[in-house]
């Protein structure tokens, strides 16, 4: 366990210490986990089998994101274990996980930890702990494909197309201001203002589409085929998405280019990304194929039910990339030490600021890597009896009807 970096800065001293400001930071998160434990004490969520699952879970996060960050790959995975608790015993539960986890993992010496990275993060895994309690109490986990709430999910994709369309247009057209050091408090106003027509156009598709072409009751024989559809379109853009960040020209594999001895031996496997159009086309011909067979996949029983969890993943992950972003940005300069910093020194080549660079990174990595998370956890909880499940405080909403 290395407690060095908790070292207070001198006057001047810039390395190998930390700010006060950024100490007092992170007793307030230590304050905030003593909260939520009396939270989650007083919910009734911290049942003998609540405890017995918090230092598993903890121990999940841990060891799949430390082998994330030794491979670099530009997403994290270091979330799973917070989704399940959240999912089983609340979101009390799963936020004083996922902040555990965090601060938990600064200090031991793993990939990742020995270092203050972990513990500034340690809000957005508390938050990733409560949605996914919010979620899975609103049926993401046991949603069957006649359900009437199923077009509230699909309403909420609708809103999230709608407010990623928007946004493209207003890029393309009247642009989006850069928020840099050097930025205006016109550009910081302009930039707030198209974030808020942005969120309105969301709300207001979400807010249409679900009284409209989404309004569905109970046993609806539409709602099977409107999940069959979303979910081929949804698991084409996550096929599409991943085959991107691994192989496309700026991808994972092109920076396993043999410069790092200490990394794979100094293995070159630059040449599996793919350079466009040619890695558009195959990008795009494998994840049609995927989507055709989701297509297939999804019309037999209940197999559609995957598209709520990953609605419930790709707003987790959205509000995720919001959070962590100033804190990127801010505190360490977009730079964690991940596989993401790949894509933030992309972004910046493309003339993003710092700010900026880091909440597209988010935009790209976080939505993915809790559809992911959800995903795996879903399948977790397909795999434990229904016994084991109904344990928990909130098992019951993780069992179908």
């Amino acid at each position: 366990m290395s407690l060095s970096w908790l070292t207070v800065c001198a006057e001047g001293q810039t390395k190998d210490c930390i700010p006060t400001i950024q100490l007092a930071y992170l007793a307030g998160i230590v304050v905030a986990v003593i909260l939520l434990a009396v939270v989650a004490v007083r919910s009734r969520d911290f049942s003998t089998a609540t405890l017995a699952l918090i230092p598993v879970a903890i121990a999940i996060n841990l060891a799949v994101g430390s082998l994330i960050v030794t491979l670099r790959l530009p997403i994290y995975l270091d979330s799973i274990g917070t989704v399940l608790v959240g999912a089983l015993a609340g979101p009390w539960a799963g936020a004083l996980t996922g902040i555990l986890a965090n601060l938990i993992w600064s200090l031991l010496p793993v990939p990742g930890g020995a270092g203050p990275v972990a513990a500034f993060f340690a809000p957005v895994a508390g938050v990733i702990g409560l949605m996914a309690g919010f979620w899975a109490a609103r049926g993401v986990f046991n949603l069957r494909t006649d359900d009437a709430r199923v077009g509230g999910f699909l309403a909420l994709a609708a809103g999230i197309v709608g407010a990623a369309v928007s946004f493209l247009v207003i890029q393309a057209t009247v642009g989006i201001p850069q928020l840099g050091a050097d930025a205006t408090p016109d550009d910081q106003n302009r930039f707030v203002l198209t974030g808020i027509v942005i969120i309105v156009i969301a709300i207001a598709v979400a807010w249409a589409s679900r009284r409209t072409v989404f309004s569905f009751r109970a046993d609806d024989p539409r709602i099977r085929t409107y999940l069959t559809g979303a979910t081929a379109v949804f698991a084409f853009a996550l096929v599409f998405a991943l085959a991107r960040l691994l192989f496309g020209p700026t991808g994972w594999f092109s920076t396993i280019n043999g410069s790092d001895t200490t990394f794979l031996g100094g293995l070159n496997l630059s040449s599996l990304a793919l350079t466009d159009p040619l890695g558009l086309i195959v990008e795009a011909g494998v994840a049609l194929l995927v989507a055709a067979g989701a297509v297939a996949w999804a019309r037999r029983g209940d197999n559609a039910r995957f598209f709520p969890v990953w609605i419930g993943g790709l707003t987790t992950g959205l509000v995720a990339a919001a959070i962590s972003a100033p804190i990127a940005a801010g505190v360490f300069g977009g730079v964690t030490g991940g596989g993401t910093d790949a894509l933030i020194a992309l972004f910046r080549t493309l003339g993003l600021g710092v700010f900026q660079s880091a909440f597209a990174q988010g935009l790209t990595s976080d939505p993915l890597d809790k559809t992911i998370s959800y995903t795996v956890v879903f399948l977790i909880l397909g795999a434990l009896p229904l016994t084991v499940r109904s344990m928990f405080s909130r098992g019951e909403a993780t069992i179908a009807d």
